[in-house]
């Protein structure tokens, strides 16, 4: 083997450039130095009009968002090595329905390890509080404000590459602790500790590059849900808790043909650990391609089919069937247009019911200069929930169009 062959990374996937992340010395924020690391951070701030506030299918409430935030990222650039630091806080205030006025806090810790050329170790820890939106099933009706979750873990991977194979391995923990809800007009209590789950899971896979475009792969991925307390149904107390696996053969590819892209396709199954729930088994899929017309238009495909946790008493799982299309056109170098359909269906477990959602959305954006981005945005959301055990009025349309400013120091 010649050494222009040993010295050929057969995983580079860097052909092309995307609309979103070609650079623009003109117009892109310069970092600014603090010792070894180089850190980015901006002020952000939007202004957005709803017209359906709660996610429902009458008696629909209009209003205004008003929305401030900071972010900020700091990492290392050091020749080997790397250690990274990602946070952001913001507050969403409703004008008129103050009771959905949300914070939302994230901060991540990131460090990867360079054992050789061939061998990096990495880990990442992180802690994040959000408000669930309206539109999430478990939160649409019934409560008096959204239910917060506060979700803290980390992770650990390991990849080693030797010219043609290269070998991923992560595992990763997360601890969902859902806050408890109140009833709309009684006030009453709304237990969410049904929810609070720790969520474990490992990966393997083992690739080989067939072409310095195409490698194929053989992965697996076992998980584990463990929910702190057990429910009663039928005035049995019933265990949430399950283990699964997937098993998945695929293709990562960089081809002449201006697309990309990274596709598995295998078989999933989740087992309860109550023989009161079913098992869930099936086609597992999880595929991102993106394809480039042009330089100035970047085109992006994504499908998944996985089991979820919807968040519903009853139902301790969903089948989740997803697909979405995506377009990003640098209309000049300053201004980009973007919009996106996503579509996904959730096959509920245990009860007759599906929902359906779909979503589109447009956004432009702006770059008056290196410390200056404008971005107006526009979107609609529907969820059509059919079966002969929907409850409530889950179906609903909503409408969103609003404009934000980012400011960078």
């Amino acid at each position: 083997m010649t050494a222009e062959a040993q010295n050929e990374n057969y995983y580079s996937r860097e052909k092309y450039e995307s609309v979103r992340d070609r650079p623009q010395p003109a117009f892109d924020p310069e970092p600014i130095r603090v010792g070894t690391f180089l850190v980015r951070s901006n002020a952000n701030g939007s202004v957005t009009y709803i017209d359906n506030v709660l996610a429902t299918d009458a008696d629909t409430q209009s209003d205004v968002i008003a929305r401030v935030g900071v972010q900020g990222t700091a990492r290392t650039n050091w020749n080997v090595h790397e250690l990274s630091f990602d946070a952001s806080a913001s507050h969403n205030e409703y004008l008129d329905t103050d009771s959905e006025s949300t914070n939302d806090i994230r901060a991540v810790a990131r460090g990867r390890f360079d054992v050789s050329r061939d061998f990096h170790l990495g880990g990442s820890l992180f802690v994040e509080s959000e408000a669930e939106p309206r539109t999430d099933v478990a939160n649409s009706v019934g409560l008096d404000a959204p239910v917060e979750v506060v979700r803290t873990g980390g992770g650990l991977e390991a990849t080693y590459q030797s010219d043609r194979f290269r070998w991923n391995n992560a595992a990763d923990f997360a601890e969902h602790d859902y806050k408890d809800g109140r009833i709309t007009g009684s006030g009453l209590p709304f237990d969410q500790d049904y929810r609070d789950v720790q969520i474990t899971s490992a990966l393997s896979r083992l690739s080989y590059a067939l072409t310095p475009n195409v490698a194929v792969f053989g992965q697996a991925t076992v998980r584990e849900r463990s929910y702190d307390q057990t429910q009663t149904l039928g005035g049995v107390q019933r265990s949430r808790d399950s283990t699964g696996y997937t098993a998945a053969v695929g293709v990562d590819f960089e081809l002449n043909a201006l697309v990309r892209g990274d596709v598995a396709v295998g078989y999933m199954q989740e087992n309860k650990k109550d023989s009161f729930f079913k098992d869930v088994d099936g086609l597992s899929v999880d595929a991102r391609m993106q394809w480039f017309p042009s330089r100035l238009t970047t085109v992006g495909f994504s499908a998944g089919r996985r089991v979820v946790d919807i968040g519903l008493f009853e139902s301790p799982s969903a089948l989740q069937t997803s697909g979405s299309v995506r377009v990003d056109h640098e209309l000049r170098r300053n201004i980009i247009l973007s919009a996106d359909a996503v579509y996904s269906s959730y096959d509920y477990q245990e009860i007759d019911r599906t929902d359906d959602v779909a979503e589109f959305g447009v956004t432009a954006t702006y770059k008056m200069n290196k410390r200056m981005q404008f971005d107006a945005f526009a979107r609609h959301t529907n969820r059509d929930a059919s079966g002969s055990q929907v409850s409530g009025s889950p179906s609903y349309d909503v409408n969103v169009i609003g404009v934000g400013l980012r400011i960078y120091p």
